[in-house]
């Protein structure tokens, strides 16, 4: 039986894929405006009606082993739209945007509902934990917008197999999810700290390997044939600004307001890598002296907040990558939705023009607007996260009696 087969069957499965079918419909409806000939939402509300799906220029060498047609993308991404692109091809008389943006939806669609079968399979017997994902406003909000969405099934099928005993395919699997985005590399950094906890030399070794020999044989050809491409897509794999903020641009704004002088950009550069560096410390440290065994789920969680907030952009798309390890380490539906409140706000300000903000004085007396006060909040809501589960750690609750522990 495959891995998702146990726990995505029946009445519940076709339940989770009406209700993942809702959240594409749901992302559908918000941007018709933007399909729509004459309305010319594109012009008034560019958020909305951004993509990352687009398929570029040819770039007159197929694209498959090149990143893509328009020679930019991932690795992987570039051999999934080269294929896209090629049936876009034969069902018009050229490369339709147009076909090739559908066929992608259906395509990122069967993604969605393949990662929450996936949250299904490691939620353990908890039904409440896949449901809630399928429903997450964030995917409808952006999810079907960026390539990033294979990443994450990808390292969530990473994830479940590893832990049902499976190190060489979970990382062949964490090698291809690492050809779209660095982001699912947390994963091997999460199986290396509860390998060292558990001495599991071997177990590390073959996630370790499969992760190379996937990575190598997805992203040689075009490492060889076109280094300077691949060097500029995989140096910007790990940045998706796509609204974004952090902790950095917080401070910056919190500086601005008591000094009135606009920070030097360049400034906080030194401080990343050591914010970086001790928040990856701090989760070693939680990780090897807690009496209590840490889940794979939770571990992978803080190192990608970690790296999220250390970073200088948390986007909506980093919030793509958090969404499920939010649900299978905290397994707290009101909490998940007071988060995705918070950052549907968030998109709001984005979306829309300024003027149709509301007018909050209590703020605007120190320079502030709605969307300066959303920044701030929603990355407090996520070191409320980071603190919550590595509390959950320390206790050995939540994701532990999911059947998702760091020994499988």
């Amino acid at each position: 039986m495959s891995p998702l087969g146990d726990r995505f069957r029946g009445g519940r499965g076709a339940l989770l894929v009406a209700l993942s079918l809702y959240t594409v419909m749901t992302a559908w409806l918000l941007r018709l405006p933007c399909r729509v000939p004459g309305w010319g939402a594109e012009e008034s509300l560019p958020a909305l009606c951004a993509t990352g799906i687009a398929p570029g220029e040819p770039s007159g060498a197929g694209g498959f082993f090149t990143g893509g047609p328009s020679g930019d993308q991932p690795a992987l991404v570039g051999m999934i739209t080269t294929v896209v692109g090629r049936l876009a091809a034969l069902l018009g008389a050229d490369m339709d945007r147009g076909v090739f943006a559908d066929l992608s939806a259906v395509l990122l669609a069967l993604v969605w509902i393949a990662t929450v079968a996936a949250v299904a399979a490691l939620s353990g017997g908890r039904r409440t934990d896949a449901a809630v994902l399928a429903l997450a406003p964030v995917a409808a909000l952006v999810g079907f917008g960026t390539w990033d969405l294979w990443a994450v099934l990808l390292m969530l099928l990473a994830l479940l197999l590893h832990v049902r005993g499976s190190p060489l395919p979970a990382g062949i699997v964490l090698g291809l999810a690492a050809s779209v985005a660095l982001f699912p590399l947390v994963v091997l950094l999460a199986v290396l700290l509860l390998a060292v906890r558990y001495r599991q030399a071997r177990d590390l070794g073959m996630v370790l390997g499969g992760t190379v020999l996937a990575w190598v044989l997805v992203n040689g050809p075009f490492l060889l044939t076109a280094p300077d491409r691949w060097s500029r897509q995989f140096g910007g794999s790990g940045d998706r600004p796509v609204g974004g903020s952090s902790p950095w641009s917080v401070w910056d704004r919190l500086e601005q307001a008591r000094t009135g002088e606009v920070p030097d950009p360049a400034a906080a550069g030194q401080y990343v890598l050591l914010a970086l560096v001790l928040g990856f410390v701090a989760v070693l440290v939680l990780t090897l002296l807690t009496r209590q065994e840490p889940g794979v789920v939770q571990i992978a969680f803080l190192l990608l907040a970690v790296l999220v907030l250390s970073g200088r952009s948390y986007s909506l798309v980093h919030v793509l990558w958090l969404a499920p390890l939010v649900v299978l380490s905290r397994r707290s539906w009101p909490e998940f939705a007071a988060w995705q409140l918070v950052e549907v706000l968030w998109w709001a300000t984005l979306v829309l023009p300024e003027p149709s903000w509301p007018v909050l004085p209590w703020i605007g007396l120190i320079g502030w607007d709605v969307q300066d006060l959303l920044a701030v909040v929603r990355v407090l809501f996520l070191v409320l996260l980071v603190v919550l589960v590595s509390v959950d750690v320390l206790r050995g609750g939540r994701a532990r009696r999911g059947g998702t522990s760091g020994d499988g």
